[in-house]
């Protein structure tokens, strides 16, 4: 598995990418951990990323189990999680599974459920059914952003979406469709804060709140100006509220 790291003294951050993206995504923000001489590392998760031709399979679940597994070859017993869209359905499961091995939870832009299964599935359908080319890219990536990026930027998030191998981005958007952990979440009793985009219309601020209602010790941010990536569309704003909390000791 591709991992972009950075050595410091721990606990380690780790930040685990959304649906069609990679580590690239959280490299602003592994630089400022690292500035602070805490250790940080972000993977590309099997099916994605320069990990695209890992072998499956990529459901939520089994991404988790590939993280833990990731956590193992490194020695990592516990972490800071972030996860930021699919990676924060990811880090729930991951969290869920091993309670013990994560100090800090920071969940971005994501949810604990999907709520138009149907119609998640159906576009699932027309993923495997469609070329997986630039057009394929275009509604993926334009989903992340509340305003357009300059052009040059815009073209490496489309093709970081398209280094996805086809059978890993539908296989986990049907798994992500499918899956629910809103109920799970009393069983989360760690520090967990939930940061949303004011703009996000694929994870809403009001889907946070309704999360951090069963979150023991959750709190929500919510983040004006900005979608489905505040790291990248309000990076001040964003890590002002963030790195505090990832890197409270």
């Amino acid at each position: 598995m591709h991992v972009i790291e950075h050595a410091g003294r721990g606990p380690v951050v780790v930040c685990v990418h959304g649906f069609c993206q990679s580590s690239a995504y959280w490299a602003p923000t592994l630089d400022r951990i690292a500035a602070q001489g805490i250790g940080a590392l972000a993977p590309d998760l099997p099916g994605f990323g320069t990990s695209a031709q890992e072998p499956g399979p990529y459901t939520m679940p089994a991404l988790a189990d590939a993280l833990a597994a990731l956590l193992d070859r490194r020695k990592l017993a516990q972490v800071v999680l972030v996860g930021g869209s699919m990676g924060g359905v990811v880090a729930q499961h991951f969290t869920l599974r091993h309670p013990t091995r994560v100090l800090r939870l920071l969940l971005v832009s994501t949810g604990a459920f999907t709520a138009d299964p149907t119609g998640a599935l159906a576009k699932a359908d027309a993923l495997e059914a469609a070329p997986w080319n630039e057009a394929a890219a275009i509604p993926i990536v334009s989903g992340f952003f509340y305003k357009s990026p300059p052009p040059e930027k815009l073209a490496q998030y489309r093709a970081i979406a398209l280094q996805a191998s086809q059978p890993a981005a539908v296989e986990a958007a049907r798994s992500n469709a499918r899956l629910r952990t809103l109920e799970d979440l009393g069983h989360i009793g760690l520090p967990t804060m939930i940061i949303q985009g004011r703009h996000d219309k694929a994870r809403t601020p009001e889907h946070g709140a309704e999360m951090c209602t069963r979150l023991p010790n959750g709190v929500l941010h919510v983040i004006e100006d900005a979608g489905h990536t505040p790291q990248l569309e309000q990076p001040d704003e964003f890590h002002a509220v963030a790195l505090p909390f990832l890197l409270a000791r």
